[in-house]
């Protein structure tokens, strides 16, 4: 569903980010035709580099993970596959994801929020590592492509 940043009842058709380290950011996200269904874009960038895209489907005061990219962040996935895992993720049950093992995360019917996680290596997503800034900008346009967002974004400054 292709999704354009909402703030103040207003879907934009672009956007100024202007963000310094740490990188964070929250936007709502819609559909122009389909307005009930609202999303949650949010980033987060740590002291320590660790760095998230997330995006969240919001429903009444529910918000439930529907995809997260991840790096430098730690994470071990369940060890138990259920008929409702993704035939993909069967290989990486109960995997620890270290500090230096990028992974992106996926909803998985009947485990909490993104519980389930592969490494990116693994996946399409084409920034595999971050080393500088341009790679941050990279990765959070390349996330808001995969997540169907039609808003342009301009970025503004340095990212550090």
């Amino acid at each position: 569903m292709p999704k354009k940043i909402l703030i103040d009842e207003q879907l934009l058709d672009s956007i100024n980010i202007n963000q310094k380290y740490p990188f964070r950011a929250k936007y709502l996200l819609a559909n122009e035709e389909e307005k009930e269904f609202i999303f949650l874009l949010d980033v987060k960038q740590s002291a320590k580099f660790s760095l998230k895209f997330d995006l969240h489907h919001q429903e009444d005061q529910t918000n439930i993970g529907l995809l997260r990219v991840n790096y430098f962040g730690q994470h071990r996935n369940p060890e138990v596959v259920t008929e409702k895992v993704p035939i993909v993720l069967h290989k990486y049950a109960g995997k620890w994801f270290d500090f230096n093992e990028h992974h992106i995360h996926f909803y998985v019917e009947g485990y909490r929020e993104l519980d389930w996680a592969l490494p990116l290596l693994d996946d399409p997503f084409p920034v595999k590592e971050i080393k500088n800034n341009t790679d941050i900008s990279d990765a959070f346009l390349h996330f808001c492509s995969r997540i169907n967002l039609v808003t342009r974004i301009n970025f503004e400054g340095v990212l550090v």
